[in-house]
């Protein structure tokens, strides 16, 4: 596809710029524009620049520092090891631990088959549009694919812990692509991360029974290859009080062969549109390929979600 406009990478062809108000300014920052840098494979152990971002509890490397396109911001990609996973962090100059205001954190959960490096991949180019407004981006490991796992629900407590306790978290978002939308709809739905807002799902999967009745061989080893424990940390399960005064936004394909939407992201909006703050559905007609236009999206719906 052909880029409408030079500043938008190839993987994002959307055009539009989300507005900002200046009230917002605090939490969501001021600087207007889309985004980034290209962005190599992940950090490499260059020499480390520790001001104005000091070095992070747990912090195992870091890249050169970069510099968004548009907004002109600067940033540290950080790798940090905390408990037995790992994550990678964007952290703007403009927001550095303890910062004296609050500031706002997006979580980046990755899909299946991938990892924390997706702070990298699949979330740089939204990653470095949240950082144009001083937003902190993290993209935990969650012990790789293992879905709603205990596993995967500990490293959940366990971010949430240092997060909280490095930053100043003043409100919370989530973005979750494919496979990552299960572990991201559990913790929103239990209040497991502090300050959320609200939550973005782009192709993203909601109910675990489903997926490990379609697909046992690759959904069950890390449950055990037990169903009972696939039912029991199934959001699809909460009850609807779980979603009230939530805010949720799903992007669904109708052919999307792999997350059929009336199991996932429309069964999720169903269910918490009588109870919830804010339910918003977007179709597209790409399949299972997440568009690029959510990106900027995105960051429009946090930002009216402030």
């Amino acid at each position: 596809m052909s880029r409408a406009r030079s500043d938008v990478p190839a993987s994002d062809p959307s055009t539009v710029r989300p507005p900002l108000a200046s009230r917002r300014a605090v939490l969501f920052g001021a600087a207007a524009g889309l985004a980034g840098v290209a962005v190599g494979a992940g950090p490499a152990q260059a020499a480390p620049v520790y001001s104005p971002i000091p070095k992070l509890p747990g912090e195992v490397s870091r890249t050169d520092t970069r510099t968004t396109r548009i907004g002109k911001k600067k940033y540290e990609a950080i790798d940090v090891v905390w408990g037995t996973d790992r994550a990678r962090l964007y952290v703007p100059h403009a927001t550095p631990p303890k910062a004296p205001k609050p500031s706002a954190v997006a979580w980046m959960y990755h899909s299946n088959g991938s990892t924390h490096t997706a702070m990298d991949g699949a979330y740089a180019y939204p990653g470095m549009l949240l950082v144009d407004r001083g937003v902190v981006c993290v993209c935990p490991n969650f012990g790789g694919s293992t879905w709603t796992t205990q596993a995967a629900l500990t490293h959940q407590v366990n971010w949430d812990k240092y997060i909280s306790a490095v930053f100043n978290v003043g409100v919370a978002f989530a973005r979750a692509n494919s496979g990552g939308g299960s572990l991201m709809t559990y913790a929103y739905g239990n209040g497991m991360v502090r300050g959320m807002r609200g939550i973005y799902l782009a192709n993203a999967s909601y109910d675990m029974e489903d997926l490990y009745a379609r697909d046992p061989g690759r959904i069950g080893p890390p449950y055990g290859n037990d169903p009972a424990r696939v039912a029991a940390t199934n959001p699809a399960r909460l009850p609807q009080s779980a979603w009230a005064g939530k805010r949720v936004k799903t992007v669904v394909s109708l052919v999307d062969p792999i997350l059929p939407p009336d199991r996932h992201g429309l069964a999720l909006a169903g269910l918490a549109k009588p109870v919830a703050a804010d339910v918003r559905v977007q179709y597209h007609d790409q399949g299972h390929t997440v568009p690029g236009w959510t990106h900027s999206d995105m960051v429009a719906t946090f930002n009216s979600w402030l």
